[in-house]
């Protein structure tokens, strides 16, 4: 299947290298190059291209605002190609651009010597955000009726089955990590809630963490698929909107009570046992269902560790990941949720973990602080 790919840059020299070198590549056909935002939201709409290259300098309208318009009418999986780095932008600059796929700097220097470098990563980027639509793009996904969440039959579940990629989890360290089967959760001092989200992540979970009050005992561990560049932003940015402790999670870091934990961008994470106590551990991976971080490692590990003391959520997002995680979590006795359509943002992941059956309960997102508040008194400590 071909991959469908809009240009937005106003150099004409840089529209003509980017298409010539995306176009070699047998899978990737650029529909059009537009020379600035204005043309780029038109476009979009024309041709409804799989995946948006999008510089953010441009005349008459730039990148960001025509991103913005764009994520609105038509969300699309969108790589920002720029010369400016994420990190000198201002703080709302960043966070507008924690909704694109990718983000990836443009070369310094001579462009002919220095782009060819980028060449691979840029074909590998725009094939892996054209894969991660593919889900939504499924007529057997879009022909079920989004009344039916809480009644599928059994013939709905095989056919989304068919579309949901299981996983190859790494096995746990052997280095001092105890094999789940000798875990005592009864001793743990806390449950463990483990969150999935993607595009329109980050303002659905400043909304959701906004509501919870400081105190709380379990910890949050959330996988969001952003662009590494932007991870400390998207925590700091949380940081303001909650009274929890909100931090990028460390490899080998002890899990506490009460912090919340984002996964680290470019690496998978996943929960670990160290006498007796549960640690996190992030590693470098291939893609899993075409993300990296993706959720499935987080939440088979918590299933395996915490069993009925896991709460798996799936929040607005492109693709189907997280899904079989939630599964799992399920298998084991804990709760699993999923947003509901009439608050998602992009109603990708959480539709399929609602209509292949993970989820437990569909609601909208406003709600799920309670589920939250419940869960982590369930079981005492």
């Amino acid at each position: 299947m071909t991959v469908k790919v809009l240009i937005a840059d106003d150099s004409s020299f840089q529209r003509k290298i980017i298409s010539e070198m995306l176009s070699e590549h047998e899978e990737i056909e650029v529909v059009y190059v537009a020379r600035d935002g204005i043309e780029a939201v038109e476009k979009v709409i024309e041709f409804k291209p799989d995946v948006l290259l999008l510089d953010i300098l441009m005349p008459r309208m730039d990148g960001l605002a025509a991103f913005k318009q764009i994520m609105k009418i038509y969300p699309i999986p969108t790589i920002v190609f720029s010369v400016l780095d994420p990190i000198t932008l201002d703080a709302s600059v960043q966070a507008l651009l924690l909704g694109a796929f990718d983000y990836i700097i443009k070369p310094g220097g001579v462009w002919k010597v220095e782009l060819p470098k980028f060449k691979e990563e840029l074909i590998s980027k725009v094939l892996l955000a054209s894969k991660s639509k593919k889900i939504d793009k499924s007529k057997a996904i879009k022909d079920f009726p989004d009344a039916s969440l809480k009644n599928q039959n059994q013939q709905k579940s095989e056919k989304i089955k068919a579309y949901v990629q299981k996983p190859k989890i790494p096995p746990f360290d052997k280095v001092g990590m105890e094999k789940v089967n000798k875990v005592d959760i009864d001793k743990f001092k806390f449950n463990i809630i483990v969150i999935a989200t993607s595009v329109g992540g980050p303002k659905t979970l400043r909304l959701i963490l906004s509501q919870i009050p400081k105190g709380i005992n379990s910890p949050i561990l959330i996988v969001q698929h952003l662009n590494e560049q932007f991870m400390v932003q998207l925590a700091e940015s949380l940081n303001d909107y909650t009274d929890l402790d909100v931090t990028l999670a460390k490899n080998g870091e002890k899990i506490n009570s009460g912090i919340v934990y984002l996964a680290p961008g470019g690496k998978h994470t996943e929960i670990v046992v160290k006498n007796n106590k549960p640690y996190i551990r992030t590693f470098d991976g291939q893609p899993i269902n075409y993300c990296i971080p993706s959720a499935d490692p987080l939440f088979f590990s918590a299933a395996r560790v915490f069993k009925k003391r896991a709460l798996g959520i799936i929040l607005t997002g492109i693709g189907n990941d997280g899904v079989a995680g939630l599964k799992a979590i399920k298998s084991k006795g804990g709760l699993t949720i999923a947003e509901s359509k009439e608050t998602s943002i992009v109603y990708g992941m959480p539709k399929v973990a609602a209509e292949s059956g993970a989820a437990q309960i569909i609601t909208p997102n406003s709600m799920i602080k309670n589920y939250i508040l419940k869960f982590d008194k369930k079981y005492g400590n």
